[in-house]
């Protein structure tokens, strides 16, 4: 059988969670009350995948340019090596000093060479912001960096992008939120929708 390449998961995750950068990662992420994460294509889907459930499973806001129409507009106005930065830029208009103190951008890489990722966190660290980089590999950018990153040590897009979303959830978990199993959404849902006729 022609099997997809995969790490062991369960071990390069308990790797990641002992490297120094991912726990500082986490410490940022515990301190902070509102976290934006953005990234490129697959990276994109599961910054807002992460975005959304930071909101629904914390005390958090979670932020992310995954709407098209914003992505589009951005790029035909400006285009793609800025676009991530004039998201942060919208995004922090009003903010006090001390509400940037508290959020915190995550951006996502495979490559390690995303640009516009770079860029956009280096703005959000010169505006008094934290910022933080999971990268799959080593960064390869022409860019001076003023943030903090973490480098997975992956190979593959497919598996970066699943170990990335499983570390959001560590995140999360690390925060002191519970990640909620399947049958407990099950059984409520049960209760909550029944199809059943009454008489």
């Amino acid at each position: 059988m022609n099997s997809l390449k995969l790490p062991k998961i369960d071990d390069k995750f308990e790797e990641i969670l002992t490297m120094s950068s991912w726990l500082a990662l986490e410490n940022i992420y515990q301190r902070c009350s509102r976290i934006s994460i953005f990234g490129n294509g697959g990276n994109l889907a599961v910054a807002d995948h992460a975005a959304v459930d930071t909101s629904r499973l914390t005390n958090k806001l979670g932020l992310c340019p995954g709407s098209g129409i914003l992505a589009s507009s951005l790029i035909n106005d400006i285009g793609h090596d800025k676009w991530l930065e004039k998201w942060v830029e919208i995004t922090s208009r009003g903010l006090t000093d001390s509400i940037m103190k508290k959020s915190l951008f995550i951006g996502i890489s495979s490559s390690g060479k995303s640009e516009n990722v770079v860029s956009a966190l280096n703005y959000a660290t010169n505006s008094g912001a934290n910022a933080f980089l999971i990268t799959a590999s080593s960064i390869k950018t022409q860019q001076n960096i003023n943030f903090g990153y973490c480098d997975l040590g992956l190979d593959e897009y497919h598996s970066a992008e699943v170990i990335t979303l499983l570390l959001t959830y560590q995140l999360i978990h690390s925060s002191g939120f519970t990640c909620p199993p399947i049958s407990k959404s099950s059984d409520i849902n049960d209760e909550r929708f029944s199809f059943k006729h009454s008489k």
